[in-house]
């Protein structure tokens, strides 16, 4: 079990997403670190970790 999600693993499951969809992963990866980006924008602490754990299961998941 993953212990706290971050950044990375978010990109990495982008990147499984779009190989599971017949996706490009450069560009699954690529929107990945801008919607991580967005994220940091606008949130800080809990919110921002909340959000990037949102953010991981929806790749992961789909």
């Amino acid at each position: 079990m993953i212990e706290r999600i971050h950044e990375d693993l978010v990109i990495q499951a982008a990147r499984e997403w779009a190989a599971r969809a017949n996706k490009n992963d450069v560009a699954a990866a690529a929107n990945a670190l801008d919607e991580i980006s967005a994220l940091k924008a606008k949130l800080t602490g809990d919110e921002y970790d909340q959000a990037i754990e949102r953010l991981y299961r929806e790749y992961d998941e789909s």
